[in-house]
Order: structure tokens, then sequence, then C-alpha cells
């Protein structure tokens, strides 16, 4: 079903390498979230009143947070993909971490007000009443967060989502928690033992849980984590695979929303290089950088040593001093038909 709307709404839906793709998946898969959870939401609370279980009540006030959640995702993800401007020249990407933020805040207030509300109708000794309609509305929720659990599951393997991370854990925690309501109602009804309102604590913490790792991850992110390890060992290894680079140090890798790295470093370079050559060299180092790792990276040279110009490293040398003529030879082409057609719009 989701790859059918992908497949309408999306251009392109497949090429998930693309951030505004990613973005736009994220945006659809919040919307159909949205669309099942209100539904759940109105028969969970209809028949949670109508049978005087605080567990489908809570489990149907917490299917109206995972409304406010996928509201809260699709907002993110439409915020992110707005380009970079004046104010944001890296862009919005990181929104969808201040949201992910916020999602984890609304969720942990959502569990410790289920706790204190399952607390207060243990507290009551309120009988719950238990029938095949409540039954058959708690299966079928079941079933639907089994869809919205894998298809979010797929997404964050696929695009690396908090967002669909956070959805994926709802729905997990929706259908172990459903499952044990069920169970503690068949137990009440058939032992006559009270444990509607201990499925209820246990709801409201598995509920407070995944909320509170995905605030501790969105504030990691926020304040500077460190990217992975293997995109810093990656750029090393190009940046030392020639007979020019002797060593690197300085080297900063920020991330600014998923797919966007940008980072800077500095090269210890031969000091008798010419500046075409170590231009030309740097220039093929960067592309090759963000080709493989999908980084922009900006270069300082410093000059700390004379190379020993043998047979080989003047073949290479004069590779690189082809190589920059005739990409300036394609810059000045370019540049005089731009000048020419600037001059003609203008006359």
């Amino acid at each position: 079903m989701f790859n059918f709307f992908a497949s309408k709404f999306i251009k392109d839906y497949k090429n998930i390498e693309n951030p505004y793709t990613r973005l736009k998946l994220i945006s659809l898969s919040s919307t159909i979230a949205i669309i099942i959870n209100i539904i759940l939401v109105i028969f969970k609370l209809s028949v949670g009143y109508a049978s005087n279980s605080s567990a489908i009540v809570n489990d149907g006030f917490n299917n109206l947070s995972d409304t406010v959640v996928s509201l809260m995702a699709l907002f993110g993800s439409k915020l992110s993909q707005k380009p970079a401007d004046k104010e944001h020249p890296f862009g919005h990407g990181r929104s969808e971490s201040i949201i992910s933020l916020l999602v984890g805040i609304l969720i942990m207030y959502v569990g410790a007000k289920l706790f204190i509300n399952a607390l207060h109708h243990y507290a009551l000794e309120d009988q719950t009443e238990f029938n095949l309609i409540a039954l058959l509305v708690l299966i079928l929720s079941i079933v639907a967060k089994f869809y919205i659990y894998f298809l979010n599951k797929r997404l964050y393997n696929q695009l690396d989502s908090d967002l669909n991370f956070g959805v994926m854990v709802d729905a997990r925690n929706d259908i172990l928690a459903t499952t044990g309501i069920i169970i503690g109602a068949i137990l009440e009804s058939k032992f006559n033992i009270r444990v509607d309102a201990l499925m209820g604590l246990i709801l409201a913490c598995f509920v407070f849980k995944p909320g509170l790792d995905l605030f501790k991850d969105s504030i990691e992110y926020l304040i500077g984590q460190r990217v992975d390890p293997e995109i810093e060992k990656k750029v090393g290894e190009i940046l030392m695979d020639n007979n020019f680079i002797v060593g690197y140090h300085n080297l900063h890798i920020h991330e600014y929303g998923k797919g966007h790295l940008d980072g800077s470093v500095d090269v210890e370079i031969s000091q008798n290089l010419s500046l075409l050559v170590a231009h030309q060299l740097i220039t093929n180092i960067q592309k090759e950088v963000k080709d493989k790792v999908g980084l922009n990276l900006s270069i300082h040279l410093d000059p700390t040593y004379t190379i020993l110009i043998d047979e080989e490293i003047d073949k290479q040398i004069k590779q690189l001093e082809k190589q920059a003529k005739n990409d300036y030879e394609d810059f000045w082409y370019r540049s005089k038909q731009y000048r020419w057609r600037y001059i003609k719009r203008s006359c």
C-alpha cells in the first residue's frame, strides 16, 4: 500500500539517496500513521470508557500521543525540506532532530500521565467490563500497529531517520502493551484477579522509556555528537592515498541533517609544488571525498616539507598540470559563454 501511494505522490520515489525524496517518504509515512492512529483513538476511547478499562483508555490516549508524534514528524520533515538561505547557509536539516527532541519530551509526559492515571484507577478499585467488541477492537489495533511498525522499520533502515525510529518504537510498544491488555483482561475475568490497573502501569513504562531514549539521542546530536568514526577513517584513507600529502590534522566533520556533511582539515603537503598542481590535487581529493563519503570538505594546505622529484613523481605532477589546464580552459570557456549571454540580455 505504501509503495502505491509513494508512486502516486512522490516523483522518483525509489531514489532514496536524494535528500528531498527521503524527506517526502518520511512525510508520507507520517500521514499514513496519523490517519490510522486517529481511527484507533476513536475506537479505543469509546470501548475503554464503555468497558471501564483504564488500560484500554490509556492505550487510546497513547494512540492520541502517537497521532501528535506523527504530526510533529510530518512537520519536521516538511521543515527539513526547506533549502539553504542567507540566514541558514547549511540548510534546515537539523530541524528533524529538534522535532525529535520535542517528540521525546511529549512521549515522556504522556507516559508519566498514564502512570498516574493507572494508580488512580487501582486506588478506586474499579472493575473492568470486558466484552467481545472490546476484544475485536484491540485485535484490529494490533494488526494496524504491526503495519505501522514494519513500514517504519523498513524506512528507518533505508533512510536512517530518527522520526521513523520514534514511530516504529511507539508501534512496537503498542503491540506489546495491547497484547498485555488482552491477557490481563482474560485473567481478570477468569480468575477474578485485578490486573487491569497493573497493565496500565506497565503500558505507562513502555511509553516513557522510548521517549527518554529519543530525548537523550536528540540532545547528543544537537550539542555536536561525533560523527561515525568510520567516516573519519575513510576520509583519512583518501587524504593519504597519494604521494604529496604526508599527514593531516584538525579533521572536523559536522552533520547538518541526514546526508548533509560538511568538514574541514589541515593537510601537510610539499612546499615545492606549484600553486596550479597543489590546487588540482586538492580539487581531486575533494571530489573523491564527496563521491565516496558524501562530505563537503574544505582543505587548508600546510607546506611542511620538500618532496624529492623522481621520474614517477614528475610524471604525476605533469598529469595534474594537464588536468588543471584542461579544467581551466573549460572553466574559461563556460565563463566566456556566460558573460556573452549576460551582455546580450543587458542590450
